[in-house]
């Protein structure tokens, strides 16, 4: 919960009032319909709660692809409230896809973890050649972040 204290930190979420903060191998696993064949992007806010290395371990499945998985590392922050926007594409290869981000870590301190926010997922359709634009996508909005 926002404004909640950890140790001698003070939590803040920045949308809403309530994140997830994931502790030492712990996941987040949503199942959600999708379209086959299209490529997608899974968008989402997180934060170090310690000052430890701490990563992110983004999967989607059914994969052909074997350990076909996004390791996030998450050493520096570079947004000044703390919390940094990630996303990771993927091309969907069934109708039901469950994507799970997880916390690989088995840190010395229980209490560590990285905190979640803001999880989207956005269709990404491949950007069309107009005649009033040479480049495809030349104002950028088609892109990864929701």
């Amino acid at each position: 919960k926002s404004g909640q204290k950890q140790g001698d930190m003070l939590l803040v979420v920045p949308e809403g009032s309530f994140a997830v903060r994931l502790g030492n191998e712990a996941s987040i696993k949503q199942k959600v319909k999708v379209k086959n064949g299209i490529f997608y992007s899974l968008a989402f806010s997180a934060a170090r709660t310690c000052a430890q290395e701490e990563r992110l371990n983004v999967s989607v499945s059914p994969n052909s692809e074997p350990k076909d998985w996004g390791m996030l590392p998450m050493q520096t922050m570079y947004s000044s409230d703390g919390w940094d926007s990630y996303s990771w594409g993927f091309l969907a290869e069934s109708t039901e896809i469950e994507i799970v981000i997880h916390n690989p870590g088995v840190q010395e301190d229980s209490a560590c973890g990285p905190v979640i926010d803001s999880v989207g997922l956005k269709a990404l359709y491949p950007p069309k050649r107009t005649r009033a634009n040479m480049l495809k996508n030349g104002n950028f909005e088609e892109g990864p972040y929701v």
